[in-house]
């Protein structure tokens, strides 16, 4: 179905949400799992079982067909949810409440074990870098016991660095927002780096905006700890079976060209990559609910999922 159609099933209440996603506003898969999940709650209020029911299996595939694809975390957690949801005993509205409810439960969960080991991780530093927005890898920072140095590359392709500065900043941390371009003229100032993830294969690659590659293979070649902060359940099980992300691309005349005059702009292909793999070689560990893994330990972490038809 179309994002019209879809857009018209949904109470007002959820149109700005949807929006957002849809758009680029919002950023970060955890966000939006939260947005939709909401979605759910609200269309069931306002909806007898049989229409909800079928509205949220609309809303809900739609998400996992588009944002899906670059996360995989949407799809899985969708699906735990929409399974919960299934197995409930209680009127319509008060399952779809409590499915939502119950994810985010062992999802906080998950995540103060993730963070617990993060603060672990960097107490003795002072100075690191983050790139490209992640809801994880801002609380990490600012639940940090020490105030810290941190660098902020802007991948402009999504204005990826901004969304981090007003809570790392409140937190009372010393940011340096630079360009991305500029990477590599601070990297041997900083302890480590740190990035989310979209989506992971069970062999360590991790998936992130474009930018996070280059920034990994740099700390490689610089020597610069390089971590991965992701629940599992961004983990992509598909993969083992030959399934693998499609590329994704944009085209970026906006972000790239907004002040270009428009007959100049349309004889300019603007067209790039989103999601990039970076390779496990790359990365020092992932941070996750299981603790801090090497790479070679994720495939019997995450490979106990079901696969899918």
């Amino acid at each position: 179905m179309e994002k019209n159609e879809v857009r018209e099933l949904l109470p007002k209440s959820c149109l700005k949400a949807f929006d957002d996603i849809v758009e680029g506003r919002s950023l970060g898969a955890s966000n939006h799992i939260k947005m939709i999940s909401a979605m759910y709650v609200d269309i069931a209020a306002e909806n007898d079982e049989v229409i909800a029911s079928e509205k949220i299996r609309i809303v809900g595939d739609f998400f996992k067909e588009t944002r899906g694809k670059s996360s995989y975390a949407i799809v899985l957690a969708l699906a735990k949810i929409e399974a919960k949801i299934e197995a409930g005993s209680t009127a319509y509205e008060m399952r779809v409440k409590a499915a939502r409810d119950a994810y985010f439960n062992e999802a906080e969960e998950d995540l103060k074990k993730l963070l617990t080991y993060t603060q672990r991780l960097m107490a003795k530093m002072s100075c690191i870098m983050i790139f490209d927005y992640s809801s994880t890898v801002e609380k990490a920072v600012c639940q940090a016991d020490q105030k810290l140095v941190v660098y902020i590359p802007e991948s402009r392709v999504i204005n990826g660095g901004y969304p981090f500065v007003k809570g790392i900043v409140e937190s009372g941390h010393t940011v340096h927002f630079i360009p991305d371009a500029s990477m590599l003229s601070v990297l041997d100032k900083v302890d480590a780096v740190f990035i989310g993830a979209e989506t992971f294969y069970p062999d360590g690659t991790a998936f992130n905006t474009i930018g996070s590659d280059i920034l990994a293979e740099l700390c490689m070649l610089r020597h610069v700890p390089y971590y991965v902060l992701t629940p599992l359940i961004k983990g992509d099980i598909r993969a083992r079976y030959g399934i693998y992300k499609e590329v994704l691309t944009k085209d970026l005349k906006n972000e790239l060209a907004a002040q270009w005059p428009e007959e100049l702009k349309e004889r300019v292909a603007f067209e790039s990559i989103e999601l990039v793999g970076v390779r496990p070689e790359c990365i020092t560990a992932y941070v996750c609910e299981k603790g801090i893994l090497k790479t070679s330990d994720l495939f019997s972490m995450i490979c106990k999922e079901e696969m899918p038809c």
